[in-house]
């Protein structure tokens, strides 16, 4: 099984790219905070979305709006010029909801 469910703010706005083939990749970054008794721990999670899914979320979202994201987890694994391999893992968005943005959220408090 690889599922993944996480929610979070994004930390900057999204990135989309248009390959040749017209196919579109949204790349983001999320935040999500977890909380141990008093104390918070955060982690940061890079998230691809391709396609429509990523046109939705490039066009709608913006630095510090909360997603809550479903889908899987991929590993990449490259060697750079020194022959050194690199390991690199991101969510691959399968389904997505908005959550509030900061915004609305400050300007109820």
């Amino acid at each position: 099984m690889n599922a993944v469910h996480i929610n979070g703010r994004l930390i900057k706005d999204p990135e989309l790219k248009t390959f040749e083939s017209n196919t579109q990749l949204c790349s983001f970054c999320i935040a999500n905070d977890v909380w141990f008794g008093g104390n918070k721990k955060t982690g940061f999670y890079w998230c691809n979305a391709w396609g429509k899914l990523g046109r939705i979320i490039a066009d709608n979202a913006k630095s510090g709006t909360e997603l809550f994201v479903s889908g899987r987890l991929e590993q990449n694994r490259w060697d750079d010029n020194n022959g050194v391999t690199h390991y690199d893992v991101a969510i691959v968005v399968d389904q997505f909801e908005f959550g509030r943005n900061a915004a609305a959220s400050e300007n109820q408090q």
